[in-house]
Formats: C-alpha cells, sequence, structure tokens
C-alpha cells in the first residue's frame, strides 16, 4: 500500500512539475507578445528576451525533474496503469493553470472534458 501511495504521489508531482514548466513557457510568450519571423535578427531578439526571463529556469528545473520523479514512479507501477494517470493528472493540472492563472475561459466542453478523466482515472483503480 505505502509503494502505490509513493508511486501517486511521484505522479502527480510529475504532472504538477511538467504543467508547471508548460505554463511559466506559455506566461513568457504572452509577456513578450506574438513571435515575429520576419528576419532572423528579430527572432534572435525576441528568443533571448525570452530565455533571460529569470522565471523561465524554475520552468527549466520543473521540466528538468518531472520525467525524474515519472521514472521513478514507473519502478513501482504498470506502465498500463501509470502512464494514464500521468496524463490525466497532467491534462487536470493544464486546465487549473488556464484558467485560474491565464484567464482562460471555462466551457462546458472543458467541464465535461474534467468529469471524464476523473471517471476514466476512477474507473482505472477501480
Amino acid at each position: 500500500m505505502r509503494n502505490l501511495a509513493i508511486s501517486w504521489g511521484l505522479i502527480i508531482l510529475s504532472a504538477l512539475l511538467d504543467s508547471y514548466a508548460a505554463f511559466i513557457v506559455k506566461t513568457q510568450f504572452n509577456k513578450l507578445g506574438k513571435l515575429d519571423f520576419s528576419s532572423f535578427q528579430t527572432f534572435f531578439s525576441y528568443m533571448l528576451s525570452f530565455i533571460k526571463s529569470p522565471i523561465l529556469i524554475t520552468g527549466i528545473i520543473a521540466f528538468v525533474c518531472a520525467p525524474g520523479l515519472w521514472f521513478l514512479a514507473l519502478n513501482k507501477m504498470d506502465l498500463t496503469v501509470g502512464y494514464p494517470l500521468l496524463v490525466g493528472f497532467h491534462l487536470i493540472f493544464v486546465l487549473f493553470f488556464g484558467i485560474f492563472f491565464l484567464n482562460e475561459q471555462i466551457t462546458g466542453n472543458k467541464i465535461i472534458a474534467m468529469c471524464l478523466i476523473f471517471l476514466s482515472l476512477y474507473f482505472l483503480y477501480k
């Protein structure tokens, strides 16, 4: 039972870190505006501004740590169970980040999708 709880915790943390990294990248892109491909110089300048962001370092660290935690979780869990859990939690976290921090719209389709994800996770372990 303890191994199962540790595996779940590692999967949830991995999904959270990966979702956080995606959120940070999206936030920085939003802050800089649309990417201009009109010349190499404008593209390079944009990417340099993107990379210079101090908060991006936390996103990179989270992005690097997430797969390591996932691999540790697989040590105690079947792939056919662990991977759907990872994807499900990742989708849930991305949805919450988008709605609560990026002011994205809550739609009926998103609510239905969340319910289906929770139901699929429930039936996966039933």
